[in-house]
Parts: structure tokens; sequence; C-alpha cells
């Protein structure tokens, strides 16, 4: 172990005499300490050394010409830079007491005589040396003491001075705000700040001082009062979504609705402060949104009143057809007229239209009912192609259009009904059947892209104006029907397509080049593999409607906002955007959202802490939160989980995962 001595920095030591050999005893006695030694052979070669440099100790001989000892201790403590600078007297010469004592008198800290024992001057030199050194470190912790209180004051100044430019910000901000703003603190709820929009809403001024119960006195403003007391009371802040007659404000033909926040706050040693209140009124946005309710549930019945008049409908008038066609062929066998083989091919020609016909409208209402039992199995596209192709074969005949068929046998499968699957064919071959001139081409071809199975009917019939793309699907549209080119139909076949599809996990799509250039359908289902194969199963599937959810986006990337805003309210879910935390807050207070699709990288109040106060919310307590984020780290899942996050989707996140996690058709993968 190595000696501490040898890492403190060497002190000066000055050894004064005339004689040579006395300065190089005392040289070789001090030369273990391993200090520093300075040799000086006169008074004045050792005051201009001490002119530019310090020392820790001086040995300084008496009897010297010129100046002796005495005097130049003198000289040496008449100087400020070298008044404490300890000096030993040491000298042969004189031993008389008065000698001794004057050169205690001049400043002496020790008077040794020679001879003396080598060990006696180690020991004192080393001894004044600890002291010295004990001296700079307490000089040095002084100055750092003082450096330390210096910056210390000066960052409490700075403090202080940002502290009142941010309240004078935060006051001009509130007094400037166009909603409703006021501070009040202590168990007598005194006014500490009113803005102009809620001396308004009061029909109060000058508040700032008063007593709150006082300023107003309503009886139907205490309710108010007694939330911000509450508040005040336990430190829970109280969000009041719709709330009716904020401090008594109605009017007399109708309620006013106010959205506001009760905030607490706490001065600098934990203790509550004063209670901040922000206040929005919503009564336009309340009347608007309930009479868009009413009318919702208008439609809603009627809509459904539709349905089952149409499944009623198609139920009633299939019931007659069976019979009807049983009898043409009873007919048919039993007469010997050839002469009325026409008639009666007229008339079961038309009942069967009529039951095709029939069959669709009742599908229709069935699939928008949800009310449709799929059979489903592992099902090779090529037989479910083959016969829609059958049953399609007489209308493609009658009108003598060539089909060209290209799908693989044995390479295609899809989980579904073989049946249903077929019905979706042979209806696109029978619409681009109606709406191809005689001697027309259409086309059947099924190819694997990607995980799916896409297949496409195409013509080159009528084919379809570009406004009309959008609406092809729906009820009751049709393609040209005009007098000189309708084909019949109810409009409801392209609908039925649509609808099984969807069950079925696929989509549909129609594409033309416009009038007179074709027309091109492309279905797409999810591919299955050929070495799985599956058993059949039944499903009941609902109508996509119920599962339309309250969302609330909240990231700064506005763009990405607006366009998953705009994708999930396409599919039928109410959606807010917001891009900061501070909003997202009063944002899920006013809008309580069923999900919260929440960004971490959020500008100011992160999406972390965003979680952590909607979870401290009781009225917040059922919303499903999902971070959306760029970062995948554990870390990140370990953050999101700990404030309640349900579940973390790492960007890019595809549109399907997205629409499963808020209509809750799949569980989200967990954030830890």
């Amino acid at each position: 172990m190595a000696d501490s001595s040898q890492t403190k920095r060497p002190e000066t030591i000055l050894i004064v005499d005339d004689r040579e050999p006395n300065l190089l005893a005392l040289e070789a006695v001090l030369e273990p300490l391993g200090e520093r030694l300075v040799k000086a052979r006169s008074g004045r070669e050792a005051l201009r050394f001490l002119l530019t440099e310090d020392c820790a100790l001086i040995l300084l001989d008496v009897q010297m010409p010129d100046l002796d000892g005495f005097e130049t201790a003198a000289l040496i403590r008449e100087r400020e830079r070298t008044r404490y600078t300890p000096i030993i007297f040491v000298t042969a010469v004189r031993r008389e007491e008065e000698e001794i004592v004057k050169g205690y008198a001049q400043g002496a800290v020790d008077y040794v005589v020679k001879p003396f024992a080598p060990e006696a001057m180690v020991a004192k030199v080393r001894f004044f040396l600890d002291q010295h050194r004990r001296q700079l470190a307490l000089k040095e912790e002084a100055s750092q003491l003082a450096r330390e209180r210096d910056e210390m004051e000066l960052r409490e100044r700075r403090a202080r001075a940002e502290a009142d430019a941010h309240r004078e910000h935060l006051y001009a901000l509130f007094m400037k705000a166009p909603a409703a703003i006021a501070i009040v603190g202590g168990p007598e709820q005194i006014f500490v700040l009113a803005n102009p929009k809620f001396e308004e809403l009061v029909g109060r001024s000058d508040l700032v001082g008063k007593r709150g119960r006082e300023a107003i006195p309503e009886a139907s403003a205490q309710p108010t009062w007694d939330i911000l007391e509450t508040v005040q009371r336990t430190g829970d802040p109280f969000l009041g979504t719709e709330y009716p007659a904020l401090w008594g404000r109605s009017d007399e033909t109708r309620e006013r609705y106010f959205n506001f926040v009760a905030q607490p706050t706490k001065d600098v040693r934990g203790a509550m402060d004063t209670v901040m209140v922000h206040a929005v009124e919503v009564t336009d946005t309340v009347i608007a949104r309930r009479k868009t309710e009413a009318l919702a549930r208008q439609l809603l019945d009627s809509d459904r009143n539709k349905d089952e008049f149409l499944a009623v409908l198609g139920h009633e008038l299939r019931n007659p057809l069976a019979p009807i066609l049983t009898a043409l062929h009873i007919m048919r066998l039993r007469s010997t007229d050839e002469t009325t083989e026409r008639e009666r091919s007229v008339i079961e020609r038309q009942v069967t239209h009529l039951s095709r016909l029939v069959d669709d409208l009742l599908d229709v209402s069935r699939a928008t009912m949800g009310k449709i039992d799929l059979r489903r199995e592992r099902v090779d596209v090529s037989t479910a192609v083959a016969r829609a192709v059958e049953m399609s074969r007489p209308l493609l005949e009658s009108k003598n259009h060539r089909l060209d068929v290209s799908v693989p046998v044995g390479a295609l499968f899809v989980d579904g009904d073989v049946v249903r699957l077929a019905q979706v064919l042979g209806n696109l071959i029978q619409n681009a059947a109606k709406y191809t001139d005689p001697g027309g081409h259409i086309e059947i071809e099924g190819t694997l892209d990607g995980a799916e199975v896409a297949i496409r009917v195409r013509d080159d019939g009528q084919g379809i104006p570009a406004d009309r793309l959008p609406a092809m699907f729906e009820l009751f549209v049709q393609g040209d029907q005009s007098p000189e080119r309708s084909q019949g139909g109810l409009g409801v076949g392209l609908t039925l397509v649509r609808s099984l599809v969807q069950l079925h996990g696929g989509r549909v799509d129609a594409r033309s080049d416009g009038p007179g250039r074709g027309s091109e359908f492309v279905i797409r289902l999810p591919a299955v593999s050929e070495r799985v194969p599956r058993g059949p199963e039944r499903r009941s599937v609902g109508k996509s409607g119920q599962s339309a959810r309250r969302v609330l986006i909240v990231d700064d990337d506005v763009d990405a906002t607006e366009m998953l805003a705009d994708a999930l309210r396409a599919a039928g879910h109410e959606v807010r955007e917001e891009h900061d935390g501070a909003s997202a807050l009063v944002a899920a207070a006013q809008f309580q959202p069923d999900v919260v699709l929440l960004d971490l990288g959020l500008p100011g109040m992160d999406g972390i802490e965003v979680a952590r106060r909607l979870r401290s919310y009781p009225q917040l307590g059922d919303v499903r939160i999902v971070a959306l984020t760029g970062f995948g780290q554990k870390s990140a899942q370990t953050r999101s989980a700990a404030v309640g996050i349900e579940s973390l989707l790492v960007k890019p996140v595809d549109m399907q995962t997205i629409m499963d996690v808020v209509t809750g058709a799949v569980s989200p993968v967990p954030s830890a």
C-alpha cells in the first residue's frame, strides 16, 4: 500500500543561512520529507524569493551579515502575503533568553539552537507542514462553500425570475382564454383568479379576493361549490361531462350544459393549495347530438322494419312458387296436347325467374339481419367456380357468350361454404351475362395473391360509369336500366354478393374504364393451406354495425391521425382526434371513449403520463388503452403495462389489426 504522503503536493520550505555548510546540513536533514527545499544565502535573497513565490515554512538563521535574521523576519512580517508564514529561527550564537524572546517577538513560531537533533528538527518541520496543509484545505473548503452559496443564490434568483415570468405568462393566457377559467383557494374558496369568460358565465365581476359562496350565493350554485369543496378536501380531480347548470347557470327556456374540469393543485410542500376550474359550454352540441341520436334511432327503426318486411315478403312470395312449379311439371307429364307446350314453357321460365328473384331477396334480408349460417370447410375454389358456371350456363348459352375459365384445380383453397361461394360467383357471372351484348366474352380467373385468393370475373359488356362505381353494391342499385336496355331484376344480386363475401372474411371490388368498355369484379378471400384440412363448422355471423366504438386518437402526427380517423369512421366508428396530452385528458372526459389509441411519443406530457392520469379517473375506469409507438423495446412494454395500457402496437400497424383491436374481434397483444 502506497504511503499517503506520496499523493500530497510538495510544499516549499525556504532555508536562509549565509554559510553553505549550514544550508547543506539542513537540506540533508529535511530531504527525506520529500518537500521542495529552496536555499537563500542572505536576508535580501530570501526577500526577493518571497516577492514572487509562497512557501509553507521558513528556516531563518539569526546571525547573518547585512540583514540579520531578526531584521529579515520583521520585513517578512510587514508584507500581507507573508505575514502569517511560520518562521523557525536557527542559531548557534545568540543563546541568551532575551535573544530568544526577541525572536518570538519578531513573529517566530519556534527558536532552535544549534547543535540540534535531526529527529527533533524533522518533527518540528513536519508539524508545521501538516498545519499549513490543514489551513490550505480549510481555505479551499471555505472558498468552495462560498462559490456554492453564490451559485445557489444565483439559481434561486433565476428560478424566482422564471417563476414570476411563468406566472405572468399563465395569467395572460388564462385571461385571454376562450374558455371560462377560475382558481379558488382555501376552505372559504376565495377567488384567486377569474378570467373574463368566467365572469361572463356567472354574471359577476371583480371576483378576485371574494369568498366563493358569498360572491355566487344562489341556491342553484351550491352543488357546484360542494364539488369544489370535495376536490379541495380529497385531492381528487373532478371531470364534469355535460354537467347541467354549472353554478346554476340556465336559461328560462332550456337547461345549459358544460364540460368542466376541477383540478387540485399543491404548494411546494405538497399540501393542497388551490382548485382550478376549466369550463366550456356545450349546450348546442348536446342538443344537436340528442337530435342526431333521435334521428339515428328513427333510421335504425326504419331500417329494421324494412329488413323485417323484406324477410316476411320474401317468405310469403316464395311459398306459392313451389306448388306452381310442381303443377306445371305435372301438367307436362299428363298433357298429350303439344300445342300447349310453348305456353307451359313460358310460364315455367317466368316462375323460375320469379323464384330466383325471391331467393335473392330472402338471402339479402337474412344477410342484413345476420341470420345466415355458413357451413364452413376447406373449399377448392375450382369446385365453387364449376358449380357457378353450371348454374349460369343456360343464360350464357341463350346469349351465345364465350366463357373462358382459368382457375387451377387443387391449387387455391379457402375456408368457406361451397354452396354460398358458388352462389356469389353465379351472381357475378349472370350479372356479366346480363350486361354483355350477345356474342360477348366473359373471363373467370383465379390466382393466389400473397395471403389471399383473388377471383376475377371480367366482361367486355356495357361497363359502369365512374360515378356509379361507389354505389354498385348498395341495395336496389342496378346498371343501365333505360327502357331499351332493361335486364330486369331487383338490384339485390350485388348486395348479396358483398354480404356473403364479407361473411367469409373477404371483400369485393368493382372496376370499369367507363361505358362500353366492360367491367371487372374482384373477390378476395383469405387463403388456407392445402395441407391443413378443416372439418365443417357452423358459424352464425351477426351484423357488422354491432361493433361500432367511440375511439379517441391521440397522436401529434396530424396526417397520420386524420388518415386513421377517416378509416375508422368509414368502418362505422365514432372518432375524436387530439394532438397533445393535456387536450387528450380533457377530450377523454368529454368524449367518454370506449377505446383510446395513444401515441407514446407525445410532446410535453408523453403517452405514459397520459395513460397514468386516465387510469386515475373513476369515470374512465372501463376505457381500453392501446399504445401506438415506434419503439418496440422491452422497456416501452414494461412502462406501458405499469400504467394500465392493455396492449402495445409497434408502428407501422396494418389497418386490419387496428380494426380488430378496436372492435374487440381479437384480443390485443399484451403490452408486457
